[in-house]
């Protein structure tokens, strides 16, 4: 407020000098080089001369330049607020990473899970329901999936007791392999439990190793699981990676995760990060997310935490090309 009030007698200062309407009387001297106010009569030094102006034409001129700064200050006001981000907007860019990308449908990848992946993940409707994330060690009633897994008439994988829907990042990709699995099988006219002729043995260690539990992700992670039972194959190259692949990946602060692929982040056709869905804790359950690599930008600093070097990404294959593996 004060500037503005500066700013509205420098105004002043400069019309009371430029008009012509002012009487004026010339008083030559040598004092008073500062700006002063007496009985309402400006005094300023020019050249050493004192113009003395008459109050009522001061007045007028005061009026007439403090309601047009008032003007423009509404008008500032109002432009503030425009500018200003509405809740609204903020709240849509805070939500904006868990929005759903748009996957372009890849006709080379006919017959593989990849398309059967991408249907079962919009299954979760996680803004109207509940999808919570839950990772304890509570093996014996929980294994990380939001609903009971049967296989040859058996439970492979339990639900929490509680019926929250709760899930973590292994149990929730397997849970969506199975299904997908199950429902291309429905297609074909296999049988739901025929996973390349997988026992209930065999497929619990399949999930053993999906759950990377079978010792370090170096031996145990979801590439290992695909290509060991002869269903799926892994993707070495990053570039080759397609949406409905399965990816796993390392953090520098020695965490981990496990994600339905969807695409990747690039800069100058540089990879630097990849959009998933999955579980996760920071969307607090079941949604679509983005992390960066630790790769280093032309600004210096790394884009993320995800380790490039070591990740793991799993395909699974067409059932006419599944491989022997007893």
């Amino acid at each position: 407020m004060q500037d503005r009030r500066k700013r509205v007698y420098i105004k002043i200062t400069i019309l009371i000098l430029s008009s012509i309407l002012v009487t004026t009387h010339i008083i030559k001297t040598t004092a008073a080089m500062e700006l002063s106010m007496k009985d309402d009569t400006y005094f300023l030094p020019v050249n050493q001369a004192h113009y003395v102006l008459q109050p009522s034409i001061l007045e007028t001129i005061k009026r007439e330049i403090i309601e047009d700064q008032e003007k423009n200050d509404a008008k500032e006001t109002i432009l503030e607020e425009i500018e200003k981000p509405s809740v609204e907007s903020e709240e849509k860019e805070k939500n904006q990473i868990n929005e759903k990308p748009i996957v372009q449908p890849d006709n080379s990848l006919r017959g593989y899970l990849n398309d059967y992946v991408l249907e079962v993940i919009k299954t979760y409707n996680y803004r109207e329901r509940s999808y919570p994330y839950l990772l304890n060690k509570d093996y014996d009633n929980y294994n990380g999936v939001t609903a009971t897994l049967h296989y040859k008439n058996q439970v492979l994988l339990k639900a929490h007791p509680s019926g929250s829907r709760a899930s973590h990042c292994s149990g929730i990709t397997f849970e969506v392999f199975f299904k997908a699995m199950q429902e291309r099988n429905q297609q074909l006219g296999i049988s739901v439990d025929d996973f390349n002729g997988m026992t209930w043995d065999e497929l619990y260690d399949f999930v053993l190793t999906w759950y990377a539990a079978l010792g370090p992700k170096t031996q145990s992670n979801i590439a290992i699981a695909v290509e060991k039972y002869g269903i799926g194959q892994q993707i070495k190259r990053l570039e080759d990676a397609k949406p409905g692949d399965f990816i796993d990946i390392s953090r520098e602060n020695n965490t981990g995760h496990t994600a339905v692929f969807l695409g990747w982040i690039k800069e100058e056709n540089r990879i630097i990060g990849f959009e998933y869905w999955s579980s996760q804790d920071s969307t607090n359950g079941i949604s679509y997310h983005k992390e960066y690599f630790n790769v280093t930008g032309a600004h210096g600093r790394k884009y993320g935490n995800v380790r490039i070097d070591k990740v793991y990404i799993a395909r699974i294959l067409p059932v006419s090309q599944y491989r022997a593996f007893k």
